[in-house]
């Protein structure tokens, strides 16, 4: 996730940026939800690590919710994730590659369609995927590849479509949103989540971006050094040797021993 930071909706306070380590929320003078020191007793903590950002809950706290379904005592966010909590709402926000497409390189290869998805963290379609192997359109209309119904849903809402292993997104309406902020155009990318409205949410998944590996000149090859021959002591097997000198050290003994 590039450059998260969270949102208070009321203005409250302002944006806070999520470095890397903890955040911890607690109660100010006036009683209501704030940053505190980590010394102080916690009742939120947002971790931003290596994996993620992750959303813990204190055993007292309670009413904890995220995009609507309650949260108990731990979940990982994505950037556009709505938090209410204390009768506060947060927003975790994200940059959105703002670039034209064609300034952006695929992060897969155009084969890789069928492995792109759809799948949806709010809403009735929690937990439905939906394969972008043809182009989607998404609004009320009774023929759309994902219907979705509500206040101010249009017939022709959105189209994802995917386009030379880019995936791309054409909303027709002004409520459309990617990790939190509202978009026409975009290129989405893996983990980017879409909300249509507050009810329905989805998540694009998507294979990771080959790594290119390193390369490597002819003469580099040529260049590489050569390990020396291996001397004849090296290519003994002297394990089996030693097996077999005490393999007839027994014999003998077996044979001439005493009687």
């Amino acid at each position: 996730m590039k450059h998260p930071f969270l949102r208070f909706c009321d203005d409250s306070r302002p944006d806070l940026a999520l470095e890397a380590g903890v955040l911890a929320f607690g109660r100010d003078g006036e009683g209501q939800l704030a940053p505190i020191d980590a010394q102080s007793p916690w009742l939120l903590q947002l971790s931003n690590d290596r994996r993620g950002i992750w959303l813990t809950v204190a055993e007292s706290l309670r009413g904890v919710h995220v995009n609507g379904r309650p949260i108990q005592q731990l979940a990982m966010l994505r950037a556009g994730d709505c938090i209410h909590v204390a009768g506060r709402k947060l927003l975790l926000l994200a940059e959105v590659d703002s670039r034209p497409a064609t300034e952006i390189t695929p992060p897969q290869d155009p084969a890789a369609s069928v492995r792109l998805v759809l799948r949806g963290v709010g809403g009735r379609h929690h937990g439905r995927s939906i394969s972008l192997d043809r182009p989607c359109r998404i609004g009320s209309a009774g023929d759309a590849e994902l219907r979705i119904e509500g206040h101010g849903i249009l017939p022709q809402h959105a189209l994802v479509e995917v386009d030379n292993g880019q995936v791309l997104l054409h909303a027709q309406a002004d409520t459309v949103q990617v990790n939190g902020r509202t978009v026409r155009e975009a290129v989405l990318l893996g983990g980017d989540q879409l909300a249509f409205s507050p009810q329905h949410r989805f998540v694009l998944e998507a294979p990771p971006a080959p790594v290119p590996l390193p390369h490597r000149d002819a003469r580099d090859l040529d260049a590489a050094p050569v390990p020396p021959p291996r001397g004849w002591a090296s290519r003994v097997p002297w394990l089996l040797v030693a097996a077999a000198l005490l393999a007839v050290g027994l014999s003998a003994l077996l044979v001439f021993g005493p009687r």
